[in-house]
């Protein structure tokens, strides 16, 4: 009886270490950008800004810069995630909600929550540097309008052109199927994708040459970086700005990815 205890007690013990070296890598490891271990790839997650739904002028239920990264993706098997601007749900648009479901389902785009509100220039300040109980809302509706338009529970939360506050970290904890968090502070309770640069120098403008600079210095040795970009706002210049981009991490041996892929895989790891 006596061993049969001990033979229990040293296995409960094995499982608590396993379970804070599982927090300190998969939590440190994505908040923080650790260092890429030697032989691992480097994971890219590309965050691309601003779904909302095309004009009704417009054939396509998506603007055709979405379209056209959206086709080049799926032709060059990456997988990426989309930030959805929760206004554009409202209306009942058939066309263009098959076309979130469709790549939803499909498994290589994971749609994610962008905010509420349109934002526009006249606006003094962003929808996430306010009070608590209006960031609340903005995250709820979004979150409601994907469940019942989409059948899609979105599980990551970025900002729409806005900065964030304390009111968006409390407001993040009492909704506890959003996971993840991109940009957002260490102390969170969601994991948190750090922002160390993003695919775009200014913002909106996609520049290989600025980008190449950036990932030289801060980013070939992070584990994971999640990029940041505007598809809707790149001409033919930039595009093929991105498009160099993409070729030259694919150059580097990196690994594209969903957050909920990354986030799936590194507790599998640490299982």
């Amino acid at each position: 009886m006596k061993n049969t205890i001990n033979s229990t007690a040293k296995r409960i013990l094995l499982l608590n270490v396993s379970v804070v070296v599982f927090a300190i890598a998969f939590f440190g490891g994505i908040a923080n950008g650790n260092e890429v271990a030697d032989g691992a790839a480097q994971v890219i997650v590309l965050k691309l800004d601003d779904v909302v739904a095309a004009s009704s002028s417009n054939a396509l239920p998506v603007s055709p810069r979405w379209q056209r990264i959206t086709d080049f993706l799926k032709e060059s098997n990456i997988k990426a995630s989309y930030g959805i601007i929760g206004y554009s749900l409202e209306e009942d648009n058939e066309s263009y909600f098959n076309w979130i479901k469709d790549l939803h389902n499909g498994g290589q785009i994971e749609f994610w929550n962008h905010g509420y509100r349109n934002r526009k220039s006249t606006d003094k300040a962003g929808e996430f540097e306010g009070a608590y109980d209006e960031q609340k809302v903005s995250l709820v509706r979004t979150q409601t309008l994907a469940k019942e338009k989409l059948g899609i529970e979105l599980k990551v939360f970025g900002p729409h052109w806005s900065g964030t506050n304390e009111g968006t970290v409390k407001a993040l904890d009492e909704i506890p199927e959003i996971k993840m968090w991109f940009y957002g502070p260490n102390h969170s309770s969601k994991v948190v994708f750090s922002r160390h640069f993003t695919l775009e120098n200014p913002t909106h403008v996609s520049d290989f040459e600025k980008f190449k600079t950036a990932y030289e210095k801060v980013g070939h040795d992070k584990k994971c970086l999640a990029l940041q970009g505007h598809p809707a706002s790149w001409d033919d210049e930039r595009w093929q700005g991105f498009v160099k981009i993409i070729d030259y991490l694919k150059s580097k041996g990196c690994t594209f990815m969903t957050p909920s892929q990354y986030m799936m895989t590194v507790q599998i790891q640490h299982d």
